[in-house]
Formats: C-alpha cells, structure tokens, sequence
C-alpha cells in the first residue's frame, strides 16, 4: 500500500532549500568572515605612522599604488619627518598627498614601486546603524591589536576635537591612544572610516568611538588636495545640556545654542563676547542643535562674512555681529 507523501514536510524541505541557495538571502545574510579572518586579510595592509621616529598613530595602505590613510591629527607638525612601519617592520618614507581636516583625514603617499603594496579594498556597500566594524591598531604601543565595535549611528554628525569641529559618525568601542588613524573595516575587511577619536567625559573615555566616515577618504582619493573648510573660531552646546541653574533663567521662547569656547584671536574674543552668551541666529536662520551650526558654517567658504545673533543668557542685550570665517589648517 502506497503512501501519501507529507504536503507539509515537502514544503518545509522546499524552503530550507530556497534559503539555502536562493541569491536574494544570500546577500541579506551576508557571510561576513570571522573577526580571526579579517585580522588576517588585513594584517598586510595595516601600517603605524612614525612622526619623527615615535609612533604617533595607526592607518591601512589603501591604494596599491601606495596611499595610506590615517587621521590628521596624527601629523600635528607640517614640517616633520613622517614613515610608515610595514608589517615586516620595514620603514617607507612618506608625503602628504591630501588632508582634510574638517573629517580629520590624512592621505599619506609611498614611493611607488613595481609590485605595488597590499591594500585594503573600498566597501561595497554603505554602513548601517548596528553593523559589526573592526579595527586593527597599535593602542600605547601595543602592536596591532584587533577591536571590534558596532555603527552606533551611521549618519555622520560634528563633534568638537579641540580646535575645531569634525564631521564623524559613532561607534561602540573603545578606541585607546593609540589607534587614531587605524582604519575601521566592515565584516568583508573592505575600509569604510578611520579612527579619529572618542567621547570622554571627566577625563574618562565612555566607550563611543569618533570615524571619519567613507565619503570623506572617497572624495580625497578622487581629487587628492587640502581641503579648505571654513571655521568660526568658537564652539557650542545644546540648550538641552546645561545645567538647571542656567537654564532656569533662559526664557521659554528663546531658541539657540550656548556658545562654551571662544579660540585665541577669534573674531568673538576681539568682540569681547563671553562665555554661556547665546548664539540664536546665523544669517536669520534659527540654530539650536550642535549639527545646524556646524552645517551652516560649513555651507560657506573662508572668508566669507556672517551675521550671528547673539543674547545673554536671560535673553537680553540682544545684538548682531558680524564675523569673518576662518580657515581650518
């Protein structure tokens, strides 16, 4: 006597094999290789920045012609000596081939030789918030070391690194002196940031990791030169991150930012403009978040003049000033 066949077990088949084969799974599933195999493919490609002859930060070649990425900050002085120490603890020479300082990147150039350098391939895909990022770096000279973190926020934000604003976007790791420079890569070991800095409060690092996004190493290999980005000379918080006291007395229908570092020279100290004053404006056009003042600078160029609308903190002695905006070096 023959049997039925089991419709639901045939279905149940059916489908594992569907989604064991069928493309469209597949690319959502990803096969990203484990964290041991992206420390090996990337081993080869990952350098230390030598300033002088001191390790002053990490970085990946990123070109086999030779461009080593890394953060700007790294190289504080135009006029050192800088060489990248290779995996075989060889030392190249290097040259600057392009900065910009506003995402705190800096491409390095190698002399060019006929085999080419290992490299990092760029990614083929944008990130997303909670994908899985690593990192190989040399933290307080312990040499290269792996991290792992997660896209905390993938859509890029500004974060004051003293002097200046940079444009980043977050990740959950820690990220130690040390690694600055080091070139995070998504699951397949294809670069997609660099490793700027982090978020500390009290002198205590809280495990939020500052990248320059991809765009920004993007848009340098494709027109490598020195980026000019326009910079107010000042830095501001939120209203929403003062202190009760202070806010008891800024009245409710005051919108803006609180102006917390004037710069050495800058048009708001020669203005004699303090600290906690409140910035509501800038060329008539409300800013209340950290990102809208960032943005608005940055939409023009050095040395073009604005106009800043600013209050006291009780929201009196209101005035304009004008201001002409620098240039970040």
């Amino acid at each position: 006597m023959s049997r039925k066949p089991n419709i639901s077990l045939v279905i149940t088949i059916s489908t594992l094999f569907l989604i064991s084969v069928h493309p469209s799974v597949v690319r959502a599933q990803g096969r990203e290789l484990t964290a041991e195999r992206i420390a090996e493919r990337i081993a080869p490609a990952v350098v230390e920045i030598l300033v002088d002859g001191r390790m002053s930060g990490s970085g990946a070649i990123i070109s086999q012609t030779g461009i080593v990425a890394t953060a700007a900050h790294v190289m504080p002085n135009q006029d050192a000596t800088i060489e990248v120490l290779m995996f075989d603890n060889k030392r190249i020479p290097v040259s600057v081939h392009a900065k910009d300082a506003g995402h705190d990147v800096l491409l390095l150039k190698m002399q060019s030789r006929t085999e080419g350098y290992p490299h990092l391939l760029p990614a083929k895909r944008p990130l997303t918030t909670g994908s899985r990022v690593y990192m190989s770096g040399t933290p307080l000279f312990r040499h290269r070391l792996l991290f792992s973190g997660i896209v905390a926020k993938a859509k890029p934000s500004a974060e004051f690194l003293n002097p200046h604003y940079i444009q980043i976007f977050y990740i959950q790791s820690a990220s130690p002196h040390g690694t600055s420079g080091a070139v995070w890569v998504n699951g397949w070991g294809q670069y997609t940031g660099i490793q700027s800095s982090m978020l500390w409060t009290n002198k205590a690092p809280q495990g939020v990791a500052f990248a320059a996004p991809y765009s920004a190493i993007k848009d340098l290999l494709g027109d490598p030169r020195l980026v000019q980005t326009a910079t107010a000379g000042f830095a501001v918080e939120e209203l929403s991150e003062q202190t009760p006291e202070f806010l008891k007395n800024v009245p409710h229908d005051i919108r803006g930012v609180v102006i917390k570092v004037i710069l050495k020279a800058s048009p708001l100290e020669t203005a004699k403009v303090t600290k906690d004053t409140l910035l509501t404006h800038i060329d008539g056009t409300v800013i209340e978040t950290r990102d809208a003042f960032v943005e608005n600078i940055r939409s023009h160029k050095p040395g073009d003049l604005i106009q800043t609308t600013l209050r006291n903190a009780d929201g009196n002695n209101k005035r304009v000033i004008e201001i002409k905006l620098g240039k970040l070096q």
